[in-house]
């Protein structure tokens, strides 16, 4: 049936009224004069209000902290909140009515479309970048399809500016400890190759001249001139002195963990041996021990050992003139709480908390973190002898076992050692 010329005058008029009409709505729209958008639905124009919509719901989409937007099939949009405005940094009307891909960077393009292609089926997400001039944004999208209650798609945007950036900051940080590892793995390998000429081109030398200066005290006919005896005994003392310096270097270098494994171990008999040890020691200077009962611990045995002999000797070295060594021994169950120490990142199953006490000559508090430095000494070789690395070794071995040590002291008074090992949940 052939239309008449006035009924299709008159259907072209009618679609050119709805045709103003959409045009003057997008308009309203893009000014922000009106609260509402208007889609294409089976070939009619249908118009929603966010005034109809709930309002708990609305306040909830402004304030939520990430972009919410809403795009018809086509990639129109017709809702925007102000929190994806302000992350293009653009007017309301630059952004309402336009296509989304306007703001998708054109490295995006492809893999946007196949986001809002899933999304048409149910839901899709991913990271994308969008652009605006020559800003580029990274975000993260997540994209919900909203039929069939409307005939639009609803995207969540999530900057991720500062991820990214932090992102870059962490890769920065790791190239930077590779090379770190690097320099410390060619500082290991040189600390390995002085490990083997201490303990064997440095001692080598040192037996000969202790040798040869026993030979000729022991051979000569007649007796040595007082000043040629003097020399040749500051000779051997420098001597005995090289030895335990180069003896307490290795056994420093020696107090890692590689090659050791950690087992569970009772500290009592751990003591017992290292007691056993130094008997020699302990009965000469009449030293007396007062113990507690010790707990069991992850620990590599050997080192704890060598932590025990040390604080042991080191109480014997520092005794007072005339009055026996009083060694102390205890332990407890400690919480992270208890623990006054604000440099160190706490174990959050509490520790063990070993203390070592003695009725020494004791040291000034302000001493307290350098008598754990290598070669530091509080008193002169005339006064103490020693090489200076025994507490250095002992801060190792806590360190190896991740706890730490605490030292204090009052002059004439004693001192004291608090070491905190990781106690098993």
């Amino acid at each position: 049936m052939v239309e008449n010329v006035d009924d299709l005058l008159k259907k072209i008029e009618t679609l050119e009224e709805r045709l103003a009409d959409s045009e003057q709505l997008i308009d309203a729209i893009r000014a922000g004069e009106v609260d509402a958008f208007a889609v294409n639905k089976n070939n009619q124009s249908e118009i929603y209000t966010l005034q109809s919509g709930d309002y708990a719901y609305r306040v909830l989409i402004e304030e939520i902290g990430e972009g919410a937007v809403n795009i018809t099939e086509d990639g129109l949009i017709v809702y925007t909140n102000t929190c994806f405005i302000d992350m293009l940094d653009l007017p309301y009307e630059k952004v309402i009515g336009r296509f989304i891909r306007d703001f998708v960077h054109e490295d995006s393009i492809e893999k946007f479309g196949h986001l809002f292609h899933e999304s048409m089926h149910g839901r899709s997400k991913g990271e994308i970048n969008l652009s605006v001039g020559t800003k580029t944004i990274p975000v993260y999208i997540s994209l919900t399809s909203l039929q069939p209650k409307l005939a639009t798609v609803g995207i969540i945007v999530t900057d991720q500016t500062q991820k990214k950036q932090d992102e870059k900051t962490i890769l920065r940080y790791q190239r930077e400890l590779e090379h770190i590892n690097a320099e410390l793995e060619k500082n290991n390998a040189e600390l390995t190759s002085f490990t083997y000429i201490a303990s064997h081109d440095l001692q080598e030398p040192l037996r000969k001249i202790q040798t040869f200066c026993d030979l000729i005290l022991s051979n000569s006919n007649e007796p040595l001139p007082d000043k040629t005896l003097d020399y040749l005994q500051r000779v051997m003392k420098s001597t005995k002195r090289m030895k335990n310096l180069i003896s307490s270097l290795l056994n420093y270098s020696r107090m890692n963990t590689r090659g050791m494994e950690f087992e569970l171990a009772d500290l009592n008999g751990i003591l017992d041996e290292a007691c056993n040890n130094i008997h020699e020691q302990i009965e000469e200077s009449q030293t007396v021990i007062q113990r507690e009962q010790l707990p069991v611990v992850n620990c590599v045995p050997l080192q704890i050992n060598q932590l025990f002999t040390n604080l042991i000797m080191n109480s014997i070295k520092y005794k007072r003139d005339g009055i026996a060594p009083v060694i102390q021994i205890s332990s407890r169950r400690v919480q992270p709480d208890e623990i006054n120490i604000s440099d160190i990142s706490l174990n959050e199953t509490g520790y063990w908390k070993i203390s070592v006490s003695d009725n020494g000559i004791g040291f000034e508090q302000k001493y307290a973190d350098k008598i754990f430095e290598l070669f530091q000494r509080l008193h002169s070789r005339v006064e103490y002898e020693g090489t200076g690395i025994g507490l250095s070794i002992c801060k190792k071995v806590v360190q190896n076992h991740k706890g730490f040590i605490l030292a204090n002291g009052k002059p004439g008074l004693g001192a004291g050692f608090e070491i905190y090992l990781p106690a098993p949940l």
